[in-house]
């Protein structure tokens, strides 16, 4: 039984069922919460197991004390003819006060302290990505599918075990959702990515120039920004909204990962850099060019209306 609510528990209990199989020694798991035990069809209700069929106890990882330990009485008391061993547990009270376990193996406790188990366990490399995701952009109007788009890839993220760093280019900092200021910040974690995954023009962009490869979905019907830009630079990882399914999502994927993909989002940007850079020349032109007649546009009927009221009332 325990906690197993947080990666470090179940990390520890990876050791456990470990040692108790290469043991021989047949065994069940029982999350103190239901709601843990949603996340594993194999893990069982300890209130709905028959006690007598079992010999010991054992209680693995996290904090345990005498409050725990009564809000769970029924429990305990069914298995009271059991061992009851205590593995890699913080004990919170003193020993002298409460101690109820037959062996205690402790993570810490008053007497002593011991390395946590999840030391042990292996650690497997997965792939690393950000997630950087649109929002509103009210000025599609009916087109949008940001919602669709954005389920699209945080399911392609699950079905594909990765793991995802969140992050967003709204500025300034106060609207960010995240704790990046700038865009050099955002540049320096997306040059940290093996993917970034995003339905932002920006994303894109900011992405391709860290050397990420960058699978970008366009969450417009019909494709825009987002899909010029990545046609105007030559990026083929783009996927609009009308044609994305999971599977073309995942071989997408699976192009971004592959051997060349840094190389090429490295010389894209820089092909894009240096003809971005050309229009410097047409700005400093057009600072040359006269106004027009035609910038002053005609208000619509409401518009009118409301203007006239906040002249009148000075608002």
């Amino acid at each position: 039984m325990g906690h197993f609510s947080t990666f470090g528990d179940t990390e520890v209990l990876k050791v456990v069922e470990g040692w108790l199989s290469e043991a021989g020694l047949p065994f069940d798991i029982a999350p103190y919460a239901g709601k843990v035990r949603l996340g594993n069809p194999d893990w069982v209700d300890p209130r709905a197991l028959d006690a007598a069929r079992y010999s010991h106890l054992l209680v693995v990882c996290g904090p345990f004390s005498q409050k725990m330990y009564e809000g769970m009485a029924d429990i305990f008391a069914a298995f009271a003819h059991c061992t009851w061993i205590g593995v890699n547990l913080t004990m919170v009270a003193p020993l002298s006060t409460f101690q109820p376990f037959d062996v205690l193996l402790e993570r810490d406790s008053d007497r002593l302290v011991r390395t946590d188990l999840s030391f042990t366990t292996p650690v497997t490399q997965v792939p690393v990505v950000g997630l950087c995701l649109a929002t509103r952009q009210s000025e599609y109007g009916a087109r949008r599918r940001h919602d669709e788009a954005g389920t699209l890839l945080r399911d392609l993220i699950r079905a594909r075990g990765l793991s995802a760093v969140e992050m967003d280019t709204l500025w300034p900092p106060e609207t960010n959702r995240t704790l990046t200021e700038t865009a050099d910040q955002f540049t320096a974690l997306a040059g940290r990515l093996d993917v970034l995954l995003t339905t932002r023009l920006h994303g894109l962009v900011l992405g391709l120039k860290a050397g990420t490869p960058v699978l970008a979905l366009d969450a417009i019907a019909g494709g825009d920004k987002v899909t010029k830009q990545a046609g105007v630079i030559g990026w083929p990882e783009v996927v609009g909204i009308d044609d994305a399914t999971p599977e073309g999502l995942s071989d997408a994927l699976d192009r971004c990962l592959g051997d060349e993909a840094r190389s090429s989002a490295k010389d894209c940007a820089t092909r894009a850099a240096k003809v971005a850079g050309a229009l410097r020349k047409d700005v400093l032109r057009s600072l040359a060019v006269a106004p027009g007649a035609h910038h002053v546009l005609p208000l619509p009927p409401a518009r009118r209306l409301k203007r006239r009221i906040r002249r009148l009332f000075g608002r």
